[in-house]
């Protein structure tokens, strides 16, 4: 080791206090004198941001406004104490309360009282799924949304949710079963529109917007608050205001008087919000982990999500989830660790008991703005439209999802997404694509010389060329039943070309590199191809098979029918065996 190794801190594992815990860790060791001044400001930036959002993301969530406000302390403090990202602010956000909307609405919620009971229902089970799925390490299980058709889903929302919001901006009821509808139906109310309340809610947008453009260091969101609450209060124009917020601290409740099957129901919507939710949350502590350079654990991430959910239904709030741009707010204010959303905490408790009557003056279309200039953001389609030349049918699947959620609604639209997402990964594992591989004479190295996908074939641009005598093929996935088929068709489709070519070849040289498993489908693929070339006096040979896919082909049989020797540690080494004392030989019996 040397001097510089030394002085330099080394990586180091978890303990599992701090997996659990992670507050255990880092509160001991808190600089009080030096992180104290910057976290206090930073939860004060934060509150002029969090308190006016969470109120307008209740009402997207079909609740009073103060249900907004109950889901923060307890979330907060629960994300501080269990989870791992050292900034993510975890709170209400636009795509979970308009799912939470959504599910609500489909379990029959039309009655005021019961959807606040199935609201704050849906936040415990919503925490239950998470805790479960962090206690039984299902991390895992956030890949199986493609990230693309989430993207595509969370625009919808943002758009979903801005169109349905235009209403409050400018006074008016939208009709219609579908975001289409809404919209159709706030261009046909034009000659109703209230030229009072679109004066203030529109004004309230211009506003939040040009301070974000112009000031972003500004609090945009309670500015329009402040601003529109003095012109009523002295004014007293006549426009629609929010409910009265209770004054006083939120008390312990758990929702009663739903029956099991309805518990059942919200478990399964539990799933869909922990889905959409971890998904939104993950991301944002992976964009936070860019500057904090946190090590995340999806399990622990999981259970800290789990816990956060279950206190915000404790205090009677909706479901949270991390906010990428309030904690990016946090980061720009100065936050140095999850001290400042301790302190956000007790922020939101101290402006429920004492500062709660300040919103009386409160407009209704202000709120709609505020929600409005936070989802204008998500609904920007410029990741998908950069991703088009990446990736064509990512953005055509997450297009479809987009499409679902402003005809149909979020629920329908997310299944659509879930679907599409495992038809298309059982589509690329069916059809991984086979490359055939040539040597590079200035190197030596073996590249693709072409490349089959789907019944598409395509030569490489390289300098590589054929052994002679030798058919070089590497396979792009594990060789399971659903790409077996596939596998046996493009081995005997290399024989077959070279057949044409009259360059009949003596070996087959399977490279193992990308098949780390395979089932007994797969097994039996490889023991056909195998007696399917020797019918044409080629022999099979292995190359870079892993440790894995070893004991498999041993356990199934395979190595001994194929002889030991017939496994290489790499391509070179299995050409050289192939070549050692071989020459090509013409075809006889072409493979059919």
């Amino acid at each position: 080791m040397t001097a510089e190794s030394e002085s330099r801190p080394l990586p180091q594992a978890p303990s599992t206090l701090q997996k659990w815990f992670p507050i255990a860790e880092w509160l001991p060791k808190y600089p009080w004198s030096k992180f104290l001044v910057p976290d206090l400001i930073a939860a004060l930036s934060l509150a002029a941001l969090l308190i006016p959002e969470s109120m307008g993301y209740a009402t997207v969530a079909g609740v009073p406004v103060h249900y907004g406000l109950y889901a923060a302390p307890l979330a907060l403090l629960a994300y501080a104490i269990f989870g791992g990202s050292r900034l993510l602010v975890f709170a209400t956000v636009g795509s979970v309360s308009a799912l939470s909307a959504s599910l609500v609405a489909a379990l029959g919620g039309g009655d005021p009282q019961t959807a606040i009971t199935l609201t704050i229902a849906l936040a415990w089970a919503t925490g239950l799924v998470f805790l479960i799925a962090g206690l039984a390490k299902f991390g895992w299980v956030a890949n199986f949304i493609s990230k693309a058709v989430l993207k595509g889903f969370i625009i919808g929302m943002a758009l979903h949710i801005i169109i349905n919001q235009t209403g409050k901006l400018v006074g008016v009821a939208l009709e219609g079963e579908n975001s289409f509808a809404k919209l159709w139906s706030l261009l046909e109310q034009i000659p109703q529109w209230e030229l009072t309340t679109a004066a203030i809610g529109i004004g309230a947008l211009v506003l939040i917007l040009a301070l974000q453009k112009l000031v972003p260091k500004l609090p945009a969101a309670i500015i329009a608050v402040v601003l529109s609450s003095l012109v009523v209060a002295s004014l007293h124009p006549d426009v629609e205001l929010v409910a009265a917020i209770p004054t006083g601290l939120p008390s312990l409740t758990f929702p009663t008087g739903l029956d099991p099957a309805t518990w059942g129901k919200l478990l399964l919507g539990g799933m869909v919000m922990a889905l959409v939710a971890f998904s939104e949350g993950w991301g944002s502590s992976q964009a936070l982990a860019q500057e904090t350079h946190d090590e995340l654990d999806p399990d622990q991430e999981f259970r800290a999500y789990g816990i956060g959910n279950i206190g915000a239904g404790l205090l009677g709030g909706l479901a949270v989830a991390g906010s990428l741009s309030k904690s990016e707010a946090g980061l720009a204010a100065g936050a140095k660790s999850q001290m400042s959303n301790i302190i956000l905490a007790g922020i939101v408790l101290l402006t429920l008991a004492f500062l709660a009557p300040l919103f009386q003056w409160l407009p209704e279309a202000v709120l709609g703005a505020i929600v409005i200039g936070a989802m204008l953001e998500a609904a920007n389609p410029h990741i998908l439209i950069k991703a088009w030349e990446f990736n064509k049918v990512d953005v055509v699947l997450a297009a479809i999802t987009l499409l679902a959620a402003l005809a149909l609604d979020l629920l329908p639209a997310m299944l659509i997404g879930i679907v599409l997402s495992v038809l298309y990964m059982v589509y690329r594992v069916s059809f991984p694509g086979q490359a055939e591989l040539g040597r590079d004479p200035r190197t030596g190295e073996y590249r693709v010389l072409a490349w089959t996908y789907h019944g598409r074939h395509a030569e490489a641009d390289t300098d590589a060329q054929r052994v002679p005598g030798v058919i070089i093929c590497r396979s792009a996935a594990p060789l399971i039943f659903s790409n077996a088929e596939a596998f046996k068709q493009a081995a005997r489709h290399l024989l077959i070309q070279a057949a044409e070519r009259n360059e009949m070849p003596h070996h087959l040289v399977i490279d193992f590199e990308l098949i780390a498993y395979l089932d007994l489908t797969g097994a039996a693929a490889l023991r056909d191809t195998a007696a399917y070339a020797r019918r044409y006096e080629v022999d099979v040979l292995l190359a870079r098979v892993h440790g894995t896919a070893r004991r498999l082909l041993e356990k199934t049989g395979l190595q001994d029918i194929l002889g030991p020797d017939h496994l290489f540690p790499s391509v070179h080494d299995a050409v050289e065996a192939a070549t050692a004392d071989k020459q090509p030989v013409q075809a006889g019996e072409n493979p059919q």
